[in-house]
């Protein structure tokens, strides 16, 4: 794709817009990005150029290539270039995450290729996990490869107290959405959940499914602990992403400024 041609042919500034110059050249960009009019590996003209297309300040340019590198469309490569990133699938972690919605609401075609659907004796890890007796330690256990458009993203493992949800076993995950099935069937509803997040080597099991060289490829192995309303443990699930295929994103807020603004934000972008 000649970005060049296109821009000068295409985009045109709104005059009496109240949205800055640099805004409306970013939004224009955005939504080519996303129509897959420029596509990822594609080359953008250069700032300079761009300047002479459009008759503009390279302040302007700059302020709108930033604002694409920060929402990650736009890539930098030194003595290369700017370019069209590949395409990323935003997660966020400072709230509860449904895999299937998050995709949903992003345009993108969520499927499972479901390797395990059974109910299983538990180990000691998962049953200390799940804080489960002696006496109750049949867990569902569903481990799953995530695909996003049909793009190996995680290889995710969820075990869950099967006296929470006798006969879940019997549902296709393939498609179906977990925590959708565990709500509307089962009452069960996450409250809050933490994540671990530790930098791993993927293994030779995880990069098969993940289509990744083994031994070669860094990734990220997440555990994930979820409760329900009353406090009790109700999910243990693990995942490993490729390194390649996810970034972690953090926003702080200084409380003693503005206290409406005293959190830790958190969100996580997956790549095809």
């Amino acid at each position: 794709m000649d970005t060049a041609r296109f821009i000068k042919d295409n985009f045109r500034f709104t005059e009496g817009s109240s949205a800055s110059m640099y805004s409306q050249l970013a939004a224009f960009i955005r939504h080519q990005i996303k129509l897959g009019v420029f596509r990822p590996h594609d080359k953008i003209v250069t700032e300079n150029a761009l300047c002479d297309i459009l008759n503009i300040s390279r302040t302007t340019v700059r302020l709108a290539f930033k604002e694409l590198l920060e929402e990650g469309l736009i890539v930098r490569q030194r003595r290369k270039g700017t370019f069209i990133a590949d395409k990323k699938i935003n997660r966020r972690l400072n709230s509860l995450y449904n895999f299937t919605e998050s995709m949903r609401e992003q345009g993108i075609k969520p499927r499972s290729l479901v390797l395990q659907s059974a109910v299983i004796d538990a180990d000691e890890i998962v049953a200390d996990k799940l804080n489960l007796t002696q006496t109750q330690r049949k867990v569902f256990i569903l481990k799953r490869v995530r695909l996003g458009d049909d793009t190996p993203l995680l290889l995710e493992t969820t075990c869950i107290p099967w006296n929470l949800c006798q006969g879940i076993e019997r549902y296709d995950f393939s498609t179906l959405s977990l925590y959708d099935v565990l709500k509307n069937e089962f009452g069960l509803t996450i409250t809050h959940a933490t994540e671990h997040i530790e930098a791993v080597i993927i293994s030779k099991s995880a990069a098969h499914y993940l289509q990744c060289a083994e031994k070669v490829m860094a990734g990220y192995h997440i555990e994930r602990v979820s409760f329900l309303e009353n406090g009790f443990v109700f999910e243990y699930t693990t995942s490993v992403t490729r390194a390649d295929k996810c970034n972690f994103k953090i926003d702080l807020f200084n409380a003693g400024q503005n206290s409406a603004k005293a959190r830790v934000d958190f969100s996580r972008q997956l790549k095809r």
